[in-house]
């Protein structure tokens, strides 16, 4: 990942202007590692997703702006 500098600056930004910073966050703790250490219940079939990323998707639908139960429908049609 390019080490970005950061600066601060009167220009609006977008919601998504942090995600740099959060996707530097998730490498440098290790939390996805962690996850797949973790007994989580696995896919059935060859199809399904690895928990760990369920889980980091769930995280980034909040840090990019979910707000309720109802917005975890995003994940569904991603693909």
């Amino acid at each position: 990942m390019v080490n970005l500098p950061i600066e601060y600056s009167d220009k609006p930004v977008t919601p998504f202007g942090g995600m740099s910073l959060m996707k530097r966050f998730v490498d440098q703790t290790g939390i996805k590692e962690y996850l797949s250490s973790l007994d989580l219940p696995q896919p059935g079939s060859n199809r399904g997703y690895d928990p760990a990323d369920i889980v980091t998707s769930f995280w980034l639908s909040i840090w990019t702006g979910a707000s309720r139960y109802i917005h975890c429908d995003w994940l569904r049609y991603d693909t």
